[in-house]
Formats: structure tokens, sequence, C-alpha cells
């Protein structure tokens, strides 16, 4: 009986605790501007929004609001020493508790270096030009209109990347990723997440995934996809000088173009299917190995 009203009182404090933990107590709204830096660095752990837009001018202009809880209060650091300008978001109080968060909405001039990290809370960038990295563990990230090199690393986050120009570097565990663009190389690897890069155009192809389906197509001079389990699939009615594909249990169809290819691999109990014209001396090379997934070439 004692036993039995020590845990309801447990559970009437613990439940207290966490309704308290939500609720927002105080909100405060900020905008600062900061010139002379040549790269942000942008780390909010506070479970809060980023976004980041293209300005004009050679200020960065920061806008933020910081919302408190009666456990926890947002806190931010701003280190301006150097080129660069880094700013740090959190939450200091009882972990692991809500109530308290930070929004960024970030105007970026041209050619600025962009670094942002996140926990779980979501990544924006529009029409922004220069290098772009961005690390977040759950948080998704969605990028539009970049010039530049962009760097994506995303635990479980899914990651949405269009018009992108300039080398795209994309690593995730399950997070699914979508990319459209064009530049020297396009490499994304995860582990079961969906590959959808049929729409990005590069010079150098790299695709990987252990049970996550992989789409590719566009144009590519070189390209070499791997998978487990997952099936892979390219779409492409550009010449190229090579592809190299193999899996375990995954399938595999290519569609390309019309024309004569140097097909070479091997199929341990997996089907093969090659529709197209075949020549050791041919300028395309198509390798394709797999250990039980079906083959179909046209």
């Amino acid at each position: 009986m004692l036993l039995g009203g020590a845990l309801v009182v447990v559970l009437v404090v613990v439940t207290a605790v966490s309704v308290l933990a939500n609720v927002v107590v105080h909100q405060t709204d900020r905008t600062d501007s900061y010139g002379g830096a040549s790269e942000l660095r942008l780390d909010n752990r506070t479970g809060g929004r980023v976004e980041v837009t293209a300005v004009s001018g050679d200020e960065i202009t920061v806008e933020r609001s910081l919302r408190g809880g009666p456990l926890t209060d947002p806190q931010e650091s701003v280190d301006e020493s150097g080129d660069g300008l880094d700013i740090e978001g959190r939450c200091e109080g009882v972990p692991f508790l809500s109530g308290c968060s930070i929004d960024y909405r970030v105007g970026v001039p041209e050619d600025v270096t962009v670094v942002l990290s996140t926990v779980s809370g979501p990544v924006v960038a529009e029409a922004l030009s220069g290098e772009l990295r961005v690390v977040t563990t759950s948080g998704a990230v969605q990028i539009d209109g970049h010039a530049g090199d962009v760097n994506v690393e995303t635990t479980s986050g899914s990651a949405d990347l269009s018009g992108i120009t300039g080398s795209l570097t994309v690593q995730s565990v399950s997070g699914s990723i979508e990319a459209s663009g064009e530049g020297p190389l396009l490499d994304v690897s995860t582990t079961s997440g969906e590959l959808e890069l049929e729409d990005f155009v590069a010079e150098e192809v790299r695709a990987s995934s252990v049970s996550g389906d992989i789409e590719l197509g566009g144009g590519f001079t070189t390209l070499e996809a791997e998978a487990t389990s997952g099936d892979v699939e390219v779409d492409t009615d550009t010449p190229f000088t090579s592809m190299s594909v193999s899996t375990v249990s995954g399938d595999v169809e290519l569609q390309v173009p019309e024309g004569v290819y140097d097909v070479v691999g091997e199929s341990v109990s997996g089907d093969r299917e090659v529709s197209v014209d075949t020549s050791a001396d041919a300028d395309g090379r198509i390798e394709v190995d797999t250990t039980s997934g079906s083959v179909r070439i046209e």
C-alpha cells in the first residue's frame, strides 16, 4: 500500500516537472550586424531552427528569438576575433528538459564561407554563394539555389538539396537524400536512407548505400555505385567513359544511350540481361558485379 502511494507521488512529481519544463515563460528577439567576417560558424545546440539567406552589402545580419522556460535559459556567445564570426547558442539549466530554444535567421553577403551545426533543429539555406558545410544529428536540411561547394553530414535528418552549382558531398546514416544541380563531383553515402540523385549532373559521381535504394542519372563522365541490399537504378541519356556498379542482393537496372559498350562483371546467382551492343574495344565501359541481385542493361 505504501509502495503504491509512493509510486503515485513520484508519477505526479515527474508529470508536473515535465509540464513545467515545456512552458515558455519569456522570449527575447534581437538583431545584430557584424562586418569584416569572411567565415560564419554558427553552432545551435538548443534544438532551434537555423535559416540562412543571401543579403547585399558586406555585413552579416543575425536575427534571433530566444525562448526560455522556468528550468532552462537560452544563452549565446559571440566571438568576432580574426576573420571569422563564431556564434554558439545553448540552453543552461536542468538538462534534457525542453522549453528553451533559439531560432536564428541570418543574412550572409556573397562569398562568405558558412558552417552550420545543429542537434535536432532544421537548417534552411537559400541562394548563398561560397563554401557551405552543414552538420546535424536529426534536423532536416534544406538547401536551395546554392552557388559553391556543399558538404552535409547528418545522422537521421533528411536532406533536400536543389539547384546546387558546385561539388556536393553528403554523408548520412538513415536520412533520405534528394539532390539536383551540377558540379565537378557528386559524392553521397548512406546506411539505410534512400538516395534520389537522378537530377544531378557531375563529371564524377560516387554513391554508396547499405540497405537504401540508389537512383542516379543526369550526365556524368565516371560513375561508381555500391549497395548491399539496396537496389541501384541509373537512367542517363548522355555518353560516359565508365560506370561501375556492385551489389550483394540488390537489383541493378541501367538505361544508357544507344551505342556499343564494353560490358564486364560477374553475378553469382542473379540473372543478367544485357540488351546493348557489346565490344571489348568500346569507348564506354560498364562493370556490374552482384551476388544474388539481378542485372538488366538496356
